[in-house]
């Protein structure tokens, strides 16, 4: 898991796509870390342009709503100028794994070719 010391209360503004979303990010004493990308640590969806893509990204953003309040979590910054993060919903659930376990997504280190998640989902 994370280090604490990264965890932080976040308001959701958009998903991009199935494990990418942008956040206001409450960083304390009235600063704020404001419309950043997140990808979601540990996991894979699948890309829009792929079948499913855009069903997992409508599912996420079924899910994290614009102004949604989760708790957000950064692992480390990527590639691609956004930070890797671990959200958790208000109810306590790990959105990350939550996807995985109901198959929106793969779990994936980030290393070598990244796993997708069977289509349609449940598919084998």
């Amino acid at each position: 898991m994370p280090d604490p010391a990264y965890r932080y209360a976040a308001q959701i503004l958009a998903c991009h796509d199935g494990d990418t979303c942008r956040a206001d990010v409450d960083l304390g004493y009235g600063i704020w870390f404001r419309n950043q990308p997140y990808r979601l640590a540990g996991i894979n969806a699948r890309e829009l342009a792929m079948p499913g893509g855009k069903e997992a990204r409508d599912n996420l953003a079924a899910i994290l709503r614009p102004g949604t309040a989760v708790t957000l979590t950064s692992v480390k910054p990527d590639k691609y100028a956004r930070y890797d993060a671990v959200i958790v919903l208000g109810d306590g659930t790990d959105l990350n794994r939550w996807l995985v376990e109901q198959g929106w997504a793969a779990d994936w280190n980030g290393k070598g070719e990244a796993p997708l998640p069977p289509w349609p989902r449940g598919a084998q």
